[in-house]
């Protein structure tokens, strides 16, 4: 049964810190957004977890250093997030046409 809240924020102790409820969310979000917040210079800590295979959700629990704030670096990751997704479904697509062009010939 889906969620009710498609997304919510449950912040830390400071504005560092937070955890982040993606509702209908797995896996398949969870390790890529954690990768690429992990890649950013400003997160000391970020893990996902999704709490049962039944339970529509997923938990992101991200740490920031200095004086980046959470909810900011979540959002440009999942910029960042965007931008991969998107220069992997070009890279595929030319990909695909090179190979139908040399299946054709």
């Amino acid at each position: 049964a889906p969620t009710g809240d498609v997304f919510e924020v449950k912040t830390g102790s400071s504005p560092q810190s937070a955890t982040f409820i993606f509702g209908n969310e797995d896996h398949t979000l969870g390790n890529a957004l954690r990768y690429i917040l992990m890649e950013r210079p400003e997160t000391d800590f970020c893990g996902y977890s999704v709490p049962h295979p039944y339970e529509p959700k997923m938990n992101v629990r991200l740490q920031t250093v200095n004086n980046s704030v959470a909810t900011t670096v979540l959002h440009r990751g999942l910029i960042d997030l965007e931008l991969t997704a998107d220069a992997l479904d070009v890279a595929f697509d030319n990909a695909l046409q090179r190979f139908d062009l040399k299946k054709s010939t």
